[in-house]
């Protein structure tokens, strides 16, 4: 196989992979709290048959679109959507967890969880427990739970310095190489949770371009293979 065919190979995989990432991000648009993501590639150089470089692409990572995404008003009481940056802290199996998904519900323990059973935990590091004959719940601002009995608790939320350094595992959920500072500017919309940032006229629009991108990379595959067998039917005829 000539260099040629080696270029196109790593730019259609590229392209593969970018098409990957697009269909998750079409598959996720309905997802509370999604971000949309974004493959990153570069060129790279290598040397070829004849000393010259050739440019090869490669794809690096994956980066989120950290914009907020649309605070969408549910009417549920435990719903809390978040107007800034932070994350609220869950307490999971395999540890503090971090989410933007504020869809929330009491468990028959009353404490306050994750649609999976999972403690969504205070600004102190603990489970939220709602007292048992409480009233009217309402969740301010600033986080601060209260009932006809008094304030409850205050959810916690978690800022992190560099954000597309979490990793994400599972059900919107984000795990964190360094400990979070608390987030104070951050504020907490009851009754609403925030949408995925996904546009999907946009995704849908990019898809096509690289479903377009890929086609062309497979014609220019086609074409050396069949340069290439040219000219081995011609050598082999000569010889």
């Amino acid at each position: 196989m000539q260099t040629a065919s080696y270029v196109a190979l790593s730019g259609q995989a590229v392209v593969g992979r970018n098409m990957d990432v697009l269909a998750n991000n079409l598959a996720n648009m309905s997802t509370t709290g999604y971000k949309e993501e974004q493959a990153v590639f570069q060129a790279y150089l290598k040397g070829g048959p004849d000393g010259q470089k050739i440019a090869y692409v490669k794809t690096t990572q994956t980066i989120r679109d950290l914009k907020q995404g649309d605070l969408v008003h549910t009417g549920n009481t435990l719903d809390t959507g978040i107007d800034g940056d932070g994350y609220f802290a869950i307490s999971t199996a395999n540890g503090t967890l971090y989410t933007r998904n504020g869809k929330f519900t009491l468990n028959p323990q009353r404490q306050l969880v994750t649609p999976a059973g999972d403690q969504v935990l205070d600004d102190q590091g603990a489970p939220i427990t709602i007292p048992a004959g409480s009233g009217r719940i309402t969740i301010t601002d600033s986080g601060t739970i209260g009932t006809d009995l008094g304030p409850v608790a205050k959810i916690g939320l978690s800022r992190f310095g560099d954000r597309q350094q979490l990793q994400a595992t599972s059900a919107g959920l984000y795990s964190a190489s360094a400990p979070p500072t608390p987030d104070t500017t951050s504020t907490i919309h009851q009754g609403t949770v925030e949408s995925s940032n996904v546009q999907p006229i946009v995704e849908m629009t990019r898809l096509m371009k690289l479903q377009g991108a890929y086609s062309d990379t497979q014609n220019i595959l086609e074409t050396e293979d069949t340069r290439l067998k040219n000219a081995v039917d011609k050598l082999s005829k000569v010889a």
